[in-house]
């Protein structure tokens, strides 16, 4: 059973320049929630029990969302805010499964999942590349039961414009003859 995932968060986010020379695109919300919590919400559901984030030094404000305990329990502290306790124990929930590694040289994709050899205990693990958001269905959820059924890899992809072509990793396939 697949139980582990890594998600490469190291990326220079050049896509959202300028923005993203100030700030991590994993933390901008998308209906009032960063991006990275959809994910890991998607990874919980689907049975993951640890995820490993990659990131830079660039990236240090991801680890320290998630890891500013005293920031939270001051304001806590002071306001005895719901929505904040809320949030606080949600952040402590994702924080038990969370483990970091770093890429601080922009190498790639395949650099960065070496960078978790040490940490990934099984042959089969969950890659998720967080520059699209899936809302409506689990994806992390269906490629384990694909995994499960043929005891093989599995890819999901899209379609893209060859427009954008250059913005993607990509590859193509070929029909089988016969």
């Amino acid at each position: 059973m697949i139980k582990q995932a890594i998600i490469p968060l190291a990326g220079l986010g050049t896509r959202l320049l300028p923005l993203t020379s100030v700030f991590a695109k994993e933390l901008l919300p998308i209906n009032g929630k960063p991006g990275i919590e959809y994910i890991l919400d998607e990874c919980i559901e689907a049975g993951i029990k640890e995820v490993v984030f990659i990131i830079s030094k660039k990236k240090m404000m991801i680890k320290k969302y998630f890891y500013n305990d005293n920031f939270y329990k001051k304001i806590i502290k002071k306001k005895k805010d719901s929505r904040t306790l809320k949030e606080y124990k949600k952040i402590l929930k994702y924080k038990k499964i969370i483990k970091f590694v770093y890429q601080n040289k922009p190498l790639g994709t395949g650099d960065a999942v070496l960078k978790t050899k040490n940490i990934i205990k099984d042959k089969f693990f969950l890659m998720l590349l967080p520059d699209d958001l899936i809302i409506k269905k689990n994806c992390s959820k269906s490629m384990i039961q694909i995994h499960k059924k043929y005891k093989a890899s599995v890819m999901a992809s899209m379609n893209v414009d060859k427009k954008t072509v250059s913005r993607w990793g990509i590859y193509k396939l070929k029909k089988k003859n016969g």
